[in-house]
């Protein structure tokens, strides 16, 4: 039924940051209208403007609007998000520190970039709540003759070895390469791989059809398939979108590919007291779950609804599949 599509909300306007540290109004005034001292810092190993930095940014000011709870949030951008989770493991574990750590640094860089990683994904941290998941689209370019996954298949599989389809990636062993991957180990064809260094690189190619194919994020995608430069095949997500009702979901349109959805979640260091994780997990999981929250999430992003137990089997189960799949295709980050 349309109604229970979930719809893309625009782009959330970036806020202003200062000195690389932005404090949220909404939760300095929360904090002081109940009398609390108290900072969390919340460590976002991403860069502004990142959908991490913008999602991190809209849950706080709804929490503190919400508890009262005053944070500081702290940029550390770096390695993929692997240092800044490396350094909400090693912080105090008082319950003054928290981070938002995405999946890429806690199923795929343990397994793609291992020199990176200093950090257990499922020991060094005490999982409090889902935040976000980015589901999005198989898109080609609007003028390669395919307007379904399966003549998409065809299309490939016709094709000369000397003449493949290419597709693009904002680089090796990141969710849309990842994802790529899987439709064709499951179809049983090959494209050929061009990895970017970033996605607007990548987008820039496809659109002038250098490259044909990609599952970048929605962010970058999704306005091009609007103008019809662009043309959707299939949805990451679990049900379709208002936008694309005609478009499938892989589960209709390919129900043996598991394809992965980008995501992320808070969690505080390891040894942080079990009362403070699950108090604070009761509070931010009601936040999860406001509807004011889902309505200022960025384009394709929609709330992660995940208990702690249910985050800790979310990390298991990825790394054992995406540790298995990164193995069988010998890839590695730079």
């Amino acid at each position: 039924m349309t109604g229970d599509r979930p719809r893309f909300s625009p782009r959330l306007r970036r806020r202003a940051l200062l000195g690389g540290v932005a404090v949220s109004a909404a939760a300095i005034h929360g904090a002081q209208a109940q009398g609390r001292g108290d900072v969390t810092k919340m460590i976002v190993p991403y860069g502004a403007g990142n959908i991490s930095d913008q999602v991190a940014r809209v849950f706080l000011d709804r929490q503190a609007a919400r508890s009262g709870q005053q944070f500081v949030v702290e940029n550390q951008p770096a390695a993929g998000g692997t240092l800044g989770a490396f350094n909400i493991a090693q912080s105090p574990a008082d319950g003054s520190v928290m981070g938002m750590v995405a999946a890429a640094a806690l199923t795929i860089a343990p397994h793609a970039n291992k020199q990176a990683v200093r950090y257990d994904p499922v020991t060094d941290f005490a999982p409090v709540c889902g935040a976000y998941l980015s589901s999005t689209y198989l898109a080609v370019n609007a003028t390669l003759p395919v307007h379904t996954l399966a003549e998409l298949v065809a299309y490939a599989k016709a094709r000369l070895a000397d003449n493949p389809l290419f597709y693009c990636s904002p680089g090796n062993a990141t969710v849309p390469h990842l994802n790529i991957e899987t439709i064709c180990r499951a179809f049983g064809f090959t494209m050929q791989h061009v990895p970017y260094r970033t996605s607007a690189a990548a987008n820039t190619d496809l659109l002038a059809n250098r490259v044909q194919v990609t599952m970048d994020s929605a962010s970058i995608t999704v306005p091009h398939m609007q103008t019809g430069r662009l043309r959707p095949l299939a949805y990451s997500g679990p049900a379709r979108t208002a936008e694309f009702p005609d478009v499938p979901t892989f589960r209709e349109a390919a129900p043996d590919a598991q394809m992965l959805n980008a995501w992320a979640a808070f969690f505080f260091p390891r040894r942080t007291p079990p009362a403070i994780v699950g108090r604070t997990a009761e509070s931010f999981q009601a936040t999860a779950a406001d509807p004011a929250f889902a309505a200022r999430l960025p384009l394709g992003a929609t709330p992660l609804l995940l208990t702690p137990a249910g985050l800790t089997d979310r990390i298991r189960s990825e790394n054992e599949r995406l540790g298995a799949l990164i193995a069988a295709l010998g890839l590695t980050q730079d």
